[in-house]
């Protein structure tokens, strides 16, 4: 039975022997010091310093982004209560959907000073942010060096490639009008041919990684069960853009932003739908 007292953790082990022998063992006390869970804090710390620095941001309307953010935190908490995903399991995909939810968040709190450059380096800015947050991610969670960790890196590096480019494929393919349903269209189905070629990639680079130069099993069994991967993880990655997307559609603050960072004009009042 573990018990905390002023940063201390107590565990007693304890079991029903009946008359064989003590229920209780002897307490083992372990002293526990905030600085412990302080990486756990860095990803959020990012996104409080993506609120209120930038002055762009110093308006009270930045603050629905916390709600597309609470959305699919509670989508993931169904998720993984309907699934029955096993805890150890869960805790690992935790790292990688929290690390993704708020790095777009941010990319949404930042996006205003990537609107001079170009489309190719705006491009590279918006991943970069991404991936630098999904860095953050991996720190929060675990500040070992290890394969396991490279592992999520490369799969955040992948997500972070498929996110942006459906995102600027299905912009370009809005021909710079303003269509909130013609572009969520076309990002459904960006994101999901992309996530099954990143897919793919992560696949090579994962066995790369933990196989220790040991030959990667390309067979037809191993590429049809990645296809399979891929379109889980796309519309996974679709699901979660959606409230954000919402956000932007519905909100003219971040419509604005929207519009000006995938270079699209508003269309008249009346076919704004379209």
């Amino acid at each position: 039975m573990p018990s905390t007292t002023f940063g201390k953790l107590r565990i007693v082990p304890s079991a029903d022997l009946g008359e064989t022998g003590p229920q209780q063992g002897e307490a083992a006390v372990f002293h526990w010091k905030w600085s412990y869970s302080a990486p756990g804090l860095l990803i959020w710390l990012a996104l409080i310093g993506a609120i209120v620095l930038p002055k762009a941001n110093r308006d009270r309307r930045i603050l629905l982004i916390l709600v597309p953010l609470a959305i699919v935190n509670l989508l993931w908490l169904a998720l993984k209560k309907v699934s029955g995903m096993p805890s150890a399991t869960a805790s690992q995909f935790d790292t990688v959907f929290h690390s993704m939810a708020v790095g777009i968040a941010v990319l949404w709190l930042v996006e205003d000073y990537f609107d001079s450059f170009g489309g190719f380096v705006r491009f590279l800015m918006f991943f970069g942010t991404l991936v630098a947050v999904a860095c953050l991610g991996i720190l929060s969670y675990s500040t070992e060096l290890s394969n396991e960790a490279a592992l999520f890196l490369a799969l955040l590096v992948f997500f972070s490639i498929t996110v942006i480019g459906a995102a600027t494929a299905a912009g370009k393919l809005c021909k710079g009008q303003y269509r909130p349903l013609r572009f969520m269209l076309w990002l459904a189905l960006w994101t999901i041919v992309a996530s099954v070629f990143t897919t793919y990639g992560f696949f090579v680079v994962g066995n790369l990684i933990m196989s220790s130069g040991s030959s990667v099993p390309y067979n037809l069994e191993a590429l049809l069960m990645v296809t399979f991967v891929g379109l889980a993880f796309g519309l996974c990655l679709y699901v979660l853009n959606l409230p954000f997307m919402i956000l932007g559609f519905t909100n003219p603050f971040f419509r604005k932003r929207f519009n000006t960072c995938l270079r699209l004009q508003l269309m008249p009042t009346t076919r704004e739908e379209d």
